[in-house]
């Protein structure tokens, strides 16, 4: 990963928490692995609804744009819900760490139920509780 600003969408604020080395392919777990390492290091990231740095190494991206038909549509929706219950704002700059502070505190198991419930990892992530 370059040094560069770091963009990070609404609903990858959660998949951050919750990811332990599992991905779409070995390149996007890679990528993952280091921009969380980075990201817990005190850096510093713009949140935007659309892709970000984490989708650049995704295997459904072909030629920027994705493979999965109603996937961008649905999962730009679902960031937005994210950074609205969160209370950001689009094309800021965030610490992560404070976020990260700010999911825990605010995040309840039924809003990530409800928010994560449709997405294919949502069975291991749950086992986590993380939310009360």
């Amino acid at each position: 990963m370059e040094d560069k600003d770091i963009k990070i969408r609404g609903h990858h604020l959660i998949c951050l928490l919750h990811f332990e080395g599992k991905g779409y392919s070995e390149e996007f777990i890679e990528n993952m692995k280091k921009i969380k390492e980075k990201l817990e290091e005190n850096s510093l990231f713009i949140l935007v609804a659309e892709r970000d740095s984490i989708c650049d190494k995704c295997p459904y991206l072909k030629n920027d744009k994705c493979l999965r038909e109603s996937y961008p549509k649905e999962i730009e929706t679902k960031d937005k819900e994210i950074i609205n219950y969160l209370n950001l704002t689009i094309r800021e700059k965030y610490n992560f760490l404070d976020i990260k502070r700010l999911i825990f505190k605010t995040l309840t198991r039924s809003n990530f139920e409800n928010f994560c419930k449709n997405c294919s990892w949502f069975p291991l992530c749950s086992q986590k509780n993380l939310f009360r």
